[in-house]
C-alpha cells in the first residue's frame, strides 16, 4: 500500500474533470456495488461527459432510473426518433433511456428485443457510450441471455470509439469479459470479499493490494482505479441526487 498513489479528489471541483481527460473513447467502465450504495447517482455525474449516451433498462420502468431522467437524459423508445436523429446530424447531444414498462411477462420479449437492438445499432453505429443497469439482468440465459451482443461491442471498441459501463453487484454474477476487457474500475462501498478478490485477479492488480483499498473505503465512497498501475488511486464521494 505505500507505494500507491492514492489521492482524495472533490466530487465535482476535480474529480469530474480529471476523469473527463482519461476516459477515452472505446474504454469501458466496470461498476461495481451492492444494491443501494449510489451506483446510479455516480452515472449521473459521470455519464453526461459523453454527447451520445444510451442507457439500458433491463428492468423496465425501473424508479432507480429516475434520477438520469431528472438530469436531462430521455426515456424512449428505440430506434431513435427522428427528432433523435436530427439532434445527433447536428451534433446536438442524445443521452436516452431505452426499456420499455414491464407489468405482465409479455411484455419481457419485448425489453428484451429492444435491449438486443440498441447493443447492434451501438456496434454498428459507433460512437456511442452504452449504460448496462444491472447487467447481470442482461446477461443471464435464463433472462435476457444476451452475453455475445454485450462481448462484441467490448471487443469492437477501440475501432468503433463505443464505450461500455456496466453496473454489476457482484462479478460472479456476469460473464469474465465485464471486468477482464474494462480499462476503469469504479467500486462502490463492499465488504464481500469475493467481490474484491475476483476486482484484483481481473484488473491485474494484487489481491492484498486491492483488499486494502476497499478496506480503507469509507461508506458511500467511491473508489477508481485504472488497469494502468501508473494512474493513480482516486477516492471521492458523489454528489447526492
Amino acid at each position: 500500500m505505500s507505494d500507491l498513489n492514492i489521492v482524495s479528489l472533490k466530487w465535482e471541483d476535480e474529480f469530474l474533470p480529471w476523469f473527463r481527460t482519461k476516459w477515452m473513447p472505446g474504454e469501458h467502465i466496470a461498476l461495481v456495488g451492492p444494491t443501494g450504495t449510489g451506483k446510479t447517482t455516480l452515472m449521473v455525474g459521470i455519464l453526461p461527459q459523453r454527447k451520445y449516451v444510451v442507457a439500458l433498462d433491463p428492468k423496465g420502468g425501473d424508479d432507480t432510473l429516475s434520477s438520469l431522467e431528472k438530469a436531462g437524459f430521455v426515456r424512449t423508445s428505440w430506434p431513435p426518433t427522428k427528432e433523435v436523429r436530427k439532434d445527433i446530424e447536428e451534433g446536438r447531444p442524445a443521452r436516452l433511456i431505452i426499456g420499455s414498462n414491464v407489468s405482465t411477462t409479455e411484455d419481457l420479449p419485448k425489453l428484451r428485443q429492444q435491449i438486443a437492438m440498441v447493443l447492434r445499432d451501438a456496434f454498428n453505429e459507433q460512437g456511442w457510450t452504452v449504460y448496462i443497469d444491472e447487467l447481470q439482468i442482461v446477461a443471464d440465459r435464463r433472462l435476457m441471455n444476451l452475453t455475445a451482443s454485450v462481448e462484441r461491442n467490448l471487443i469492437a471498441a477501440r475501432s468503433r470509439g463505443v464505450s461500455m459501463v456496466m453496473s454489476f453487484q457482484r462479478p460472479a454474477n456476469v460473464p469474465r469479459s465485464a471486468s477482464e476487457m474494462s480499462t476503469w474500475f469504479i467500486v462502490l462501498y463492499t465488504r464481500d470479499r469475493d467481490t474484491v478478490d475476483r476486482l484484483a485477479e481481473m484488473s491485474g492488480r494484487p489481491t492484498g493490494e486491492v483488499r486494502g483499498m476497499v478496506r480503507g473505503l469509507e461508506r458511500f465512497s467511491v473508489l477508481i482505479f485504472s488497469r494502468d498501475p501508473r494512474e493513480p488511486v482516486i477516492v471521492t464521494r458523489a454528489k447526492k441526487v
